[in-house]
């Protein structure tokens, strides 16, 4: 799943890799004006993964929300947590954040120093459409053969 802020050069990549027991392991890619960020590791549970696919599809039209209401959606592991609204003209905000996300693997670090790691947390406008395809890609992938 690849989420692309409609105006600016943000965007947040979700990937499903392989189950690790009760986990999935996905590798998260973050893109912002500071830089180009990785995570992989066992993020979701199985069943987070899957409700984190219907979060998404539904909130572009979930109308019981308030104007200017936000909506979160956190996970056993403390590393990512997604907050979304939808905005007049048929968009979406999402507040995304990961922690402990290191220096894109493109992107090394001098020679005898370790990779940087950050904190990201990612403001996205999307229209409605995109969030929708992002969510059901997502959802595709997880049943998609492990790589």
């Amino acid at each position: 799943m690849l989420l692309e802020d409609a105006d600016a050069p943000r965007s947040i990549g979700l990937r499903p890799l392989t189950p690790d027991g009760e986990a999935l392991v996905l590798r998260v890619e973050a893109v912002d004006g500071d830089g180009r960020w990785t995570l992989t590791g066992p993020l979701l549970t199985p069943d987070e993964a899957t409700g984190l696919g219907a979060w998404l599809a539904g909130l572009p039209g979930d109308l019981t929300l308030g104007a200017d209401e936000w909506t979160t959606l956190t996970f056993r592991s403390p590393a990512l947590s997604f907050a979304g609204r939808r905005v007049p003209g048929g968009g979406v905000e999402l507040r995304v954040s990961v922690l402990g996300m290191a220096t894109a693997d493109d992107d090394p670090p001098p020679p005898g120093q370790p990779r940087r790691t950050t904190d990201v947390v990612l403001g996205l406008q999307l229209p409605a459409a995109a969030v929708e395809e992002a969510a059901v890609a997502f959802v595709e992938g997880l049943s998609a053969p492990p790589e």
